[in-house]
């Protein structure tokens, strides 16, 4: 594996385009850090697998860690998936609201902006840096 004046990675097989941002994991496999693994790669994971290769073969075999490996067969297993999860945000949770209930996005509003059932600090005798409303 090696690096041109471009910043292109050359493997034995492919060529990866980079700007500086390319590692080399362990076993000589191309990642950028905080990126999820290209759908073809993780596609090559879970055809392996039903082949019946073992994860630790393919591991060795793609140049990816067994963690992302099993990661990646594990998520196929639950969802049937092969896309990355998404990152940040918050899940919503099943079974809260029904449309009949559900607040409107104008309470919604008030309530993240602070308006609607803020506390009066004058008469809770806990202030904010006290450690009596922890215990």
């Amino acid at each position: 594996m090696r690096k041109n004046e471009l910043g292109e990675v050359h493997t034995k097989s492919r060529i990866y385009h980079f700007s500086g941002q390319g590692r080399v994991n362990q076993l000589g496999g191309v990642f950028i850090n905080g990126r999820p693994l290209p759908n073809h790669i993780r596609l090559k994971i879970v055809e392996l697998a039903a082949a019946g290769v073992r994860p630790c073969v393919i591991s060795r075999q793609l140049r990816v860690s067994h963690g992302c490996v099993s990661k990646i067969l594990n998520r196929y297993q639950e969802t049937g998936s092969i896309r990355p999860g998404v990152i940040g945000g918050s899940k919503p949770r099943e079974g809260i609201c029904e449309k009949n209930n559900a607040p409107s996005v104008s309470s919604i509003s008030r309530l993240l902006r602070g308006v609607g059932g803020r506390r009066d600090e004058a008469s809770d005798p806990h202030t904010n840096h006290s450690i009596d409303g922890i215990l």
